[in-house]
């Protein structure tokens, strides 16, 4: 302690010395600390406490950083691994964001979509308004491709047809069916992705 207390005496008699730099100095750390604040605030925000789905307020979004590469995603093995040895959380679920290719009825259109683990809707607690969410069975090796749609990309593309679940939707060429619809509001976790065209979730197993 009394060596620290010295450091910080010598520092600020530096800093007297020479009050220019000691006011840019503060000025910066100010706005490098308020700055990070302010982005932590928003993110935290936008991506999950304004969430319409289940207890937004108790949702943690994990990614991984790589100086090696653009862009963060853990391994299936790694996601298996974290669910076989999470005490702490309630439930854990997977996605990944996609833009691809989907035809209906012959036309097609860049999509945007997202790779989730069977259980994403039910961690989240958002239900089907049409059909059912994805659950884990839908995860199963040999499983046929299952996709959920969003509000919009059903009403654009199926005119808000109450028997859309059982239809077939192609995406990177590869049919999967249509099992059920999110609520008008949920369109997904990535913000820029949900602003994007369509919006289908398809079931991990068959994302490639």
């Amino acid at each position: 302690m009394h060596t620290s207390w010295q450091d910080l005496r010598y520092a600020v008699r530096l800093l007297l010395k020479n009050p220019g730099f000691a006011i840019v100095a503060v000025l910066t750390l100010a706005l490098g600390i308020g700055a990070n604040a302010a982005i932590f605030s928003v993110t935290d925000a936008v991506m999950l406490k304004l969430l319409p789905v289940r207890n937004p307020k108790q949702l943690v979004y994990f990614r991984l950083h790589s100086p090696q590469e653009h862009g963060s995603a853990f391994s299936r093995a790694e996601f298996a691994q974290f669910q076989e040895r999470s005490h702490s959380f309630s439930g854990m679920s997977a996605f990944d964001t996609l833009r691809l290719m989907g035809t209906v009825f012959g036309k097609g259109e860049f999509v945007s979509g997202e790779c989730v683990s069977g259980n994403f809707f039910s961690v989240l607690g958002v239900d089907a308004i049409a059909g059912r969410p994805l659950t884990l069975d839908d995860d199963q090796s040999g499983r046929p491709g299952v996709a959920v749609i969003s509000h919009s990309y059903w009403k654009r593309k199926f005119a808000l047809d109450p028997a859309v679940a059982g239809k077939t939707i192609t995406l990177k060429g590869v049919p999967f069916t249509v099992v059920g619809v999110a609520p008008p509001r949920f369109r997904g976790l990535n913000s820029a992705m949900r602003r994007m065209s369509g919006f289908p979730w398809l079931s991990g197993n068959n994302c490639g």
